[in-house]
C-alpha cells in the first residue's frame, strides 16, 4: 500500500500552513493509500480540526516528534544541522514503513541527503530559496559560496532516491533542471486560502484598530524581524513633507520577539506625530489574516535582500492590493515585470521615501487582471495538487 509521509521539524508560519493545506486536500479527494503527518506535537489540535470537517476518512494520521528530538536535531552545530535532520527522517520513514517522503523544507536537508545514508524509499522536497543564481558580489567568499551550494544541489540531483523537487523559486527552475533532467523540477504554486470577507467584518476590524479612514494604509504583515525592512521604512517615513505624513497610516501585523519588540516601538515612540502607526504585535491567522489585507491600501513587501518567492505577494493578490516591494531577487523581479506594483531600494530609506512621496501624490499603476490570476494560480488547491499528482 501507498505510505506518504509528510515530514517538518519546524511548525510555524507557513509550515503549519502547507501542512494544513496537503492533508485537507487529501482529505477531501480521498486517495488510495495512507498519509502520515510527522511533525511538532502543537500541530496536532489543528490536524484534528481538519479531521473534524471530514470525519469519515480513516486514512491519514499524525505522528508527533517528541521535544527532546527536536530540541536535539536544532540545536548544535549549524554544519551538522542537516545530518541530524536527515537522520531523524530516516528513523521515522522506516519506522512507518513510508513509500514516499516529502520533506517539507527540502533546503536544510541537503548536506544530509547528499553525503548521509541512503533513504528507504523515495524521497521529494519543497525547495524554498534556491540563491546561487541570484547578482552576487564580486569578492572571493561570495563567489566559494555560491560554488558550494551548486556542488551541493548538483551532489544532492545525482542520488536516484530524489524523484521531485518542488521550487518555490520559479526563476531557478531552468537552471536546476539543467543539472540534472532525471529529476522531475516543478514550479510549485505559493499557497494562500481565500475568504469571503465581509464589508461589516472589515469595518469592525478598522474600528477596533482606530485607523484613520483619511489616511492610506501600508501594511506590513508577517513574522515581523530585522529582515523586514521595518527599520527603513519608519526612517523613510519620518523623511516625508509634514502634509504627505497625514495622509500615511503604518500598520504592523504578526508575531515578534520582545526583544525587537521593544526595540520598533522605541523607535514608533520617536516618530513625527504627523503619522499614525499602528501595531498588531501578534500571530494572526487563518481568515482574520484577509481582514486585515482587506483594510489595507498597500503590501509592503520591503524585505532586505530576501531570496526566493513571499506568500505575502500571493495575500495582496487575494485581496487586489498593489505592492511596495524590494527590487532585490526574485520577488523584486516578479512585482516589476508582472506589474504587480512598485519597486525600491529596500536598504534605503531616501529611495523608499522618494517610492512614497510618489504614491501618496498620485497612486500605483499596476495591473489587476495579473494580480486576479497569480490569486488564482496560487490556491491552496493548486498547491496541494501539484505535490500529490507527482508523489
Amino acid at each position: 500500500m501507498r505510505k506518504i509521509l509528510l515530514f517538518d521539524t519546524i511548525i510555524d508560519g507557513h509550515h503549519a500552513d502547507y501542512l494544513c493545506h496537503l492533508v485537507n486536500y487529501w482529505l477531501h479527494t480521498k486517495p488510495e493509500g495512507e498519509l502520515i503527518v510527522v511533525a511538532q506535537a502543537s500541530f496536532e489540535p489543528m490536524f484534528h480540526q481538519l479531521l473534524e470537517s471530514v470525519p469519515s476518512v480513516d486514512t491519514v494520521r499524525f505522528v508527533p516528534i517528541s521535544q527532546q528530538e527536536i530540541d536535539d536535531t536544532h540545536k548544535g552545530s549549524l554544519l551538522g544541522r542537516p545530518f541530524r535532520e536527515w537522520n531523524l527522517h530516516l528513523a521515522y520513514s522506516r519506522k512507518y514503513k513510508a513509500t514516499h517522503v516529502l520533506l517539507m523544507y527540502f533546503d536544510i536537508f541537503q548536506l544530509g541527503f547528499w553525503l548521509g545514508k541512503k533513504a528507504p524509499c523515495a524521497v521529494s522536497g519543497i525547495y524554498f530559496r534556491p540563491d546561487f543564481h541570484y547578482t552576487t558580489s564580486s569578492g572571493l567568499k561570495a563567489r566559494l559560496n555560491v560554488l558550494r551550494k551548486k556542488t551541493t544541489l548538483r551532489g544532492v540531483l545525482r542520488k536516484s532516491m530524489l524523484l521531485n523537487l518542488f521550487c518555490l523559486d520559479h526563476s531557478a527552475v531552468t537552471l536546476v533542471r539543467e543539472m540534472n533532467p532525471r529529476v522531475n523540477v516543478v514550479p510549485l504554486p505559493d499557497p494562500v486560502k481565500s475568504y469571503v470577507i465581509t464589508s461589516a467584518e472589515r469595518e469592525k476590524l478598522r474600528d477596533e484598530l482606530q485607523l484613520d479612514p483619511n489616511r492610506r494604509v501600508f501594511i506590513l504583515f508577517g513574522h515581523l524581524d530585522q529582515r523586514k525592512g521595518i527599520e527603513p521604512f519608519l526612517e523613510a517615513i519620518n523623511q516625508l513633507a509634514p502634509e504627505l505624513q497625514q495622509k500615511l497610516c503604518f500598520l504592523l501585523v504578526g508575531a515578534i520577539s520582545p526583544d525587537y519588540q521593544a526595540q520598533i516601538e522605541q523607535k514608533i515612540s520617536q516618530a513625527s506625530p504627523n503619522l499614525q502607526i499602528v501595531g498588531v504585535f501578534k500571530e494572526v491567522k487563518g481568515r482574520e489574516i484577509q481582514v486585515h489585507f482587506e483594510l489595507a491600501d498597500y503590501v509592503l513587501t520591503l524585505y532586505q535582500r530576501h531570496v526566493g518567492m513571499a506568500s505575502v505577494i500571493i495575500r495582496a493578490a487575494v485581496s487586489d492590493k498593489p505592492l511596495v516591494s524590494s527590487d532585490y531577487g526574485y520577488m523584486g523581479h516578479l512585482v516589476q515585470t508582472e506589474q504587480f506594483g512598485n519597486v525600491t531600494d529596500s536598504a534605503s530609506p531616501a529611495a523608499i521615501c522618494q517610492l512614497l512621496e510618489q504614491i501618496l501624490v498620485s497612486g500605483i499603476s499596476y495591473s489587476k487582471a495579473k494580480l486576479r490570476k497569480l490569486a488564482e494560480q496560487n490556491s491552496d488547491v493548486s498547491f496541494a495538487k501539484t505535490i500529490f499528482d507527482r508523489l
